[in-house]
C-alpha cells in the first residue's frame, strides 16, 4: 500500500509548502535544506517497514533490549 506523506498531518507539509512557494524557491539554501529534511522524514517512514530483531546491548546502567533492523 503506498504511503502519501501529504495525506497525513506532519511537519513535512510545512517543508513541502515551502518547496512549492515561488517566494521560497528563490532561496536556494532553504530549498536544499527542505529537500534534505523531507528525505530524512521519508527515511524515517520507510524504516517503519523494516524487519527488526531484538538484541541485548550493554549500557553503563545495565542491559537494554533494543530492536535493531535486520541486515537484509
Amino acid at each position: 500500500m503506498p504511503f502519501t506523506l501529504a495525506d497525513n498531518n506532519s511537519i513535512a507539509n510545512r517543508f513541502i509548502a515551502e518547496l512549492r512557494s515561488t517566494a521560497v524557491q528563490n532561496d536556494r539554501m532553504r530549498f536544499r535544506k527542505n529537500i534534505e529534511r523531507i528525505g530524512q522524514i521519508f527515511a524515517y517512514e520507510i524504516s517503519k517497514t523494516f524487519h527488526y530483531r531484538e538484541e541485548d546491548i550493554e549500557t553503563p546502567l545495565g542491559i537494554a533490549n533494543v530492536p535493531l533492523p535486520n541486515d537484509r
